[in-house]
């Protein structure tokens, strides 16, 4: 009888042990990958080249070819780990496989980090998973292979995810690039598009824009930003008591964002072709339209995505325009950087996110948002800048954003 009792009680023990030793090999004191995030207009203009490119190739029921640079696929996976995560990635492809390292920090173990490592084999199918390692625990192939089954199992239960998986034919693996082949059957459903934002976030923007649609009927024909955001914070202010005030100064900036490029959310969202449309008014920041555009376009990229992505985005639109439209703006820039530290500051802390809306109420005029710039070169050439200026990485240049950057961070909305 006392053997039974120590065998039940080892038995019992076993368990909860085995699971601590597993802990204790899988998580770890220290990151293995420990990267910023870096984007340049490069890079965006990179990826805008793979959007160009689908464009230009895909057609309903055709099979489509897609190559991405080895370098801008360890770029997209360290962003990706960072945005959604707080952690670091890093990719490296050879032939026929990539070898992933990830870095992610517990979100309720402060100073603890998975660290994952594996190697991505290349198939007929999709990629498989060879040599995993979680911490200093080694995962047997034919247990990662049973993990990678249940996850596409678990993914194929939403149609909008198998819809995905199964466009995909193949992927192929190099040093210098990875291929995707797929079948493209038209743009997104309305399924899909409805399933970007869940139901809480599409009521926060059906708030705000059944209330730009009431306050447009006002507006003049030529109405400042500061006259447009403060009833739209007193709003967020009355929903953020008993909710997120991140959230709802997401919605706002969207919903605005949408109002002053005139473009209507029906886009994003199928069902807002029913909401309450505002009346088309243009929008400006010192009588500019164009300001009040780089502002909100800006501040909606820091909101939801990060500043990274945004300011990466905005140099490289002044690029292109350098090169053939209007030329390169400093006083472009300037709003670009307001409205990026503005969207900053409407999330980063419900603390922020609160203040932020309290500094909207209580009135606002241009010069709030917008730093002077009446000093500032715009409409250059891309000759002309690079002679005045020696392009993004020189000094003469850096002097002038480094003048930008301090009269950003005086705004008063931002305190």
């Amino acid at each position: 009888m006392r053997k039974l009792a120590l065998v039940v009680t080892a038995s019992f023990l076993a368990l909860p042990l085995a699971l601590l030793t597993l802990l204790f090999l899988a998580i770890e004191d220290h990151p293995r990958i420990d990267r910023k995030v870096i984007l340049t207009p490069e890079h965006v203009a990179r990826a805008k080249h793979i959007v160009d490119a689908h464009r230009a190739q895909a057609r309903p029921g055709m099979l489509v070819m897609i190559k991405v640079r080895a370098s801008d696929v360890d770029l997209a996976a360290n962003y990706l780990a960072n945005r959604f995560a707080k952690g670091s990635a890093q990719v490296a492809l050879a032939d026929r496989r990539a070898d992933v390292h990830l870095s992610l920090p517990l979100k309720y173990a402060p100073g603890a980090y998975l660290n994952i490592e594996a190697a991505l084999i290349e198939t007929r199918d999709l990629p498989q998973p060879r040599s995993v390692r979680i911490g200093k625990l080694p995962l047997p192939d034919a247990l990662s292979g049973l993990l990678e089954s249940q996850l596409m199992r678990w993914l194929r239960h939403n149609p909008e995810y198998r819809a995905g998986l199964d466009s995909v034919r193949l992927i192929k693996m190099s040093p210098e690039q990875l291929s995707f082949l797929y079948r493209w059957e038209g743009g997104f459903s309305r399924k899909f598009r409805v399933s970007v934002m869940d139901k809480e976030e599409r009521e926060r923007l059906l708030r705000y824009q059944t209330l730009l649609a009431q306050n447009s009927k006002r507006f003049s024909g030529q109405t400042p930003l500061s006259q447009v955001l403060p009833s739209l914070a007193r709003q967020a202010i009355r929903q953020s008591k008993a909710g997120d005030a991140a959230a709802e100064n997401r919605a706002l900036i969207l919903a605005t964002t949408f109002y002053v490029l005139g473009v209507s959310l029906e886009q994003l969202l199928p069902e807002a072709g029913a909401w309450p449309r505002p009346v088309p008014r243009v929008i400006t920041i010192d009588g500019r339209d164009d300001f009040a555009k780089h502002f909100m376009i800006s501040a909606a990229i820091a909101a939801y995505a990060d500043t990274a992505l945004a300011d990466a985005i905005g140099l490289y639109k002044e690029i292109e325009d350098s090169r053939s439209g209007s030329g390169f703006s400093f006083n472009d820039l300037a709003a670009d950087r307001a409205g990026t530290r503005f969207g900053e500051k409407s999330v980063a802390s419900e603390d922020n996110a609160q203040k932020l809306q309290r500094r909207m109420v209580s009135g606002l005029a241009d010069s709030d948002l917008m730093p002077a710039w009446s000093d500032l070169p715009e409409f250059m050439p891309e000759a002309e800048f690079k002679r005045r200026f020696g392009g993004i990485d020189a000094p003469a240049y850096q002097r002038m954003m480094q003048k930008i950057e301090q009269r950003v961070a005086a705004l008063s909305v931002l305190h």
